[in-house]
């Protein structure tokens, strides 16, 4: 699953005010590659996943303004 947080993101009160939270972005990605690891503390590992196009442009646009997170079950 892709997770995304940002300000609009969750559920929402009783005055209709949003409260922030994680949304899912999209689901069923299947990994493509993933990096070797380095002995390098500051270079962090990348993990390339496939999508259908509409999820892919989904996960993309919300990587634009926030931080998205991969989980794998």
């Amino acid at each position: 699953d892709v997770l995304a947080v940002s300000d609009s993101a969750g559920s929402a009160m009783a005055d209709g005010s949003a409260v922030p939270g994680p949304r899912v972005v999209a689901t069923d990605a299947v990994v493509v590659l993933v990096s070797a690891r380095t002995k390098e503390a500051a270079r962090d590992g990348v993990v390339l996943i496939a999508l259908p196009v509409t999820a892919a442009n989904d996960v993309a646009g919300a990587s634009l303004s926030q931080a998205i997170t991969l989980t794998f079950h």
